[in-house]
C-alpha cells in the first residue's frame, strides 16, 4: 500500500472496522485478523511487521487508519456546538486560545490532531497533550509537523459533520496521500461491505 488508508463508520464497532480494514489491506479473511494492545494501549496487528494501525471510536463513529509510513495516529469526532473559546483558554496553549478566540469553528481541528499525535507516540494525551502546540492554520493535508516532534506530520478536516484528525510519526509521511473509504454496517453475520473510495479532502480554508 501506498499513503495512509482511513475507514470511516457510522454503525460499525471500531474494532470490527479495524479487522475490515486490515483484511482488506492483508488479503485475508477478517477472522484471520488479530489485534493486540501494547502496554499503554495502542493498537497493533499481531503477527505482521512494519503495518501500523491506528484506531478512535466516538459516539455512533468508528475510524481506523493503516500505513506502512510510521506510527500513527487518528481521531474522530462529530462536529458540535461548543464553548470553544473557554475550553481552548483552560487546555490548549495561548497562542492557540487567542486562534479559536477568532476562528472557534477551528477548536475540534486542533482537538482532534492534539489526540492523533498522542496516539502516534503512543502515550495518548498524558504528560502535557493538549497543551502541545499544533500548526496554525490547521494542516488539512499532510504537509505540516509538529512543533518539537520534526517527523510528526497532521492533518484535520471536516467532512460530512464528521472531524478526523490524522498523524503519522515518519518524515515519509509529508505529502503522503491520503484516502478515505466509508464503509457501511454489516449483514447479518456477514463482514462489512466493501467501502466505497472517496477523494482526499479538500484543504480547510483560509
Amino acid at each position: 500500500m501506498s499513503g495512509i488508508r482511513i475507514w470511516l463508520a457510522t454503525t460499525v464497532n471500531a474494532v470490527d472496522l479495524a479487522r475490515h480494514a486490515l483484511g482488506e489491506v492483508l488479503g485475508i479473511d477478517v477472522e484471520a485478523v488479530e489485534i493486540g494492545r501494547e502496554p499503554a494501549g495502542r493498537p497493533y496487528v499481531v503477527g505482521v511487521a512494519g503495518l501500523h494501525l491506528a484506531v478512535s471510536h466516538s459516539p455512533n463513529l468508528a475510524a481506523v487508519a493503516v500505513t506502512e509510513l510510521g506510527p500513527l495516529g487518528i481521531d474522530v469526532e462529530p462536529v458540535r456546538g461548543l464553548p470553544a473559546t473557554e475550553l481552548a483558554r483552560r487546555w490548549y496553549s495561548e497562542a492557540e486560545a487567542d486562534w479559536i478566540a477568532r476562528r472557534p469553528d477551528d477548536f475540534l481541528l486542533l482537538w482532534t490532531q492534539k489526540e492523533a499525535v498522542g496516539k502516534a507516540l503512543g502515550v495518548g494525551l498524558r504528560g502535557g497533550g493538549l497543551r502541545r502546540p499544533m500548526p496554525l492554520p490547521p494542516a488539512a493535508a499532510l504537509t505540516a509537523t509538529v512543533s518539537g516532534l520534526p517527523s510528526m506530520a497532521v492533518a484535520a478536516w471536516i467532512r460530512d459533520g464528521i472531524v478526523l484528525g490524522l498523524a503519522c510519526d515518519s518524515a515519509a509521511a509529508l505529502g503522503a496521500p491520503v484516502t478515505v473509504s466509508v464503509v457501511g454496517p454489516p449483514a447479518a453475520g456477514g463482514p462489512c461491505p466493501a467501502a466505497t473510495e472517496r477523494v482526499p479532502p479538500r484543504a480547510h480554508p483560509a
